[in-house]
């Protein structure tokens, strides 16, 4: 796949295959519910990413065998890891097979402790 644009989200589902984009604008319209996300998505490190309130929330990939959503910091995996009921975590990323539809649950967890996150690093910077 060639380097993508910032402006180019939309461009990452087509240049999939269409089973493969099929489950991840399934995941980014849940995402984008369910955290009451900016609809429109950016590239960002090459990846198609949600942001909230004009911050990078949460980020997501295809690969050969599996799919990933990132949490966009390293910490946050370690504080999700004990609630974590699916999915294969491994430092800031969550790997899930293709035949494996996250759901609500785990994805309510991530934007609960996302947006904590972010909260805190606001509060700080004040």
């Amino acid at each position: 796949m060639r380097k993508l644009e910032r402006h180019e989200a939309e461009l990452y589902f087509e240049l999939l295959d269409p089973s493969q984009a099929k489950v991840l604008l399934d995941l980014r319209n849940r995402l984008v519910k369910l955290a009451k996300a900016e609809p429109e998505l950016i590239i960002s490190y090459q990846l198609p990413t949600v942001r909230v309130g004009g911050k990078n929330f949460l980020a997501f990939a295809a690969w050969k065998n599996f799919y990933s959503i990132y949490l966009l910091s390293g910490r946050l995996g370690k504080q999700v890891e004990k609630e974590l009921s699916q999915g294969d975590l491994d430092k800031s990323a969550i790997r899930f097979g293709w035949d494996e539809k996250v759901t609500d649950k785990t994805l309510k967890t991530l934007i609960a402790a996302k947006k904590a996150e972010l909260a805190e690093l606001a509060a700080k910077s004040r």
